[in-house]
């Protein structure tokens, strides 16, 4: 039996279920835009103003205090920016904005994980938590964000982190032979 065999009637029905039966799987599909943009990431985005921020997070020494990384993106290809300051509001978290890189290249990045780069230390804060921290440019609108507080672990190795401590590499001592009076 063919479908041209069927009734009228049966027919449309058949079409009618086969439709209801396909929305929920064509309404999934219209639900994941993908002009969206998605980062996997534990950090966190501003991308508001003229300066990116992108990836924002505070690597925890694991007590009270912290390092804040994050890639700043400057959009103006013409023209650098400087970060000027960084602050946190609320609560008694504190940071400091230590001596390094502090200039956004034209349509560049300033990657505040860098050696080379401004150390941003933030003190008060505890792993598990949240600090709202607001970024502040020479030309560009400030950006805030609040930014998570994560331990230490494998992803953020080489991140130095103020105040934690480094093992120190000894050289190995041989041991030194003694008299025994014999």
């Amino acid at each position: 039996m063919t479908a041209r065999d069927l009734p009228a009637r049966a027919r449309t029905a058949a079409l009618a279920t086969a439709l209801l039966l396909s929305v929920p799987t064509l309404a999934a599909c219209a639900a994941s835009a993908t002009d969206e943009v998605y980062t996997p990431t534990r950090g966190v985005n501003n991308r508001d103003g003229q300066v990116d921020v992108l990836h924002a997070l505070v690597v925890s020494d694991g007590k009270d205090s912290g390092r804040l990384i994050a890639g700043l993106v400057n959009d103006d290809q013409t023209k650098e920016d400087t970060l000027t300051g960084v602050t946190v509001d609320g609560g008694s978290a504190q940071v400091k904005l230590g001596d390094g890189e502090t200039t956004i290249p034209a349509g560049g990045l300033l990657q505040l994980a860098d050696d080379d780069a401004a150390q941003v230390e933030v003190s008060g804060v505890k792993a598990g938590g949240y600090v709202r921290v607001t970024f502040q440019f020479a030309d560009a609108d400030p950006a805030t964000l609040d930014v998570p507080v994560l331990q230490p672990g494998p992803d953020f190795e080489d991140v130095q982190v103020p105040g934690q401590v480094t093992p120190s590499v000894t050289a190995a001592q041989e041991p030194t032979p003694t008299d025994s009076g014999e």
